[in-house]
């Protein structure tokens, strides 16, 4: 039995839904605020870096433990130094400016470090001065980075075409805009 059909009109029925669902696709990934994301997960990082490593070094360069003793004291805070960590890496990248973001951070790791330090090494003075000394540096470093580094771009409200800080302002996305 032999069928006769466009070539075209069978292309358009297959092609045309493809494109549309791509092109929504395209357009939920385009709202995305991947600078906020980034800061968030860095930031965890940060936190885990935190438990794992700064507050072990610093102990034992003060000579107060060594660095095995005190990953073994810290290794149940890692979880949630990585979720304070990432809501202040996240308010931080609100804030977009990398004295506030210093500030932010220094406070986070600042609160973490003690709170950590106290609860899983000990409270005596040298022990809390040495932990949240280094988590109060360690914070406000990387505060300055992320507030300065994955700060938004500033936005025109004049202009609708202004970048707004998500990946679909980029231009190679302009053709997902114009079709809709």
């Amino acid at each position: 039995m032999n069928v006769s059909a466009s070539t075209v009109e069978s292309n358009n029925m297959i092609v045309k839904p493809i494109r549309r669902f791509n092109a929504s696709i395209v357009r939920a990934i385009m709202s995305i605020r991947l600078r906020a994301i980034g800061a968030a997960l860095l930031s965890s990082f940060a936190g885990l870096s935190l438990t794992t490593t700064i507050i072990p070094t610093a102990m034992e360069s003060m000579g107060v433990m060594d660095t095995f003793s005190a990953r073994w004291d810290l290794g149940g805070f890692a979880v949630y130094s990585m979720m304070a960590w990432a809501v202040g890496g996240w308010a931080v990248q609100r804030s977009g400016d990398k004295r506030l973001g210093a500030i932010i951070l220094g406070f986070v790791g600042l609160v973490t470090g003690l709170l950590f330090t106290g609860v899983g090494i000990g409270t005596e003075m040298s022990l809390l001065l040495t932990g949240g000394g280094a988590a109060l540096l360690y914070g406000a470093v990387g505060g300055m980075i992320i507030g300065d580094a994955l700060r938004s771009p500033d936005v025109d409200d004049s202009d609708p075409a202004a970048p707004r800080g998500r990946i679909g302002d980029l231009g190679i996305f302009s053709y997902f805009k114009n079709n809709k």
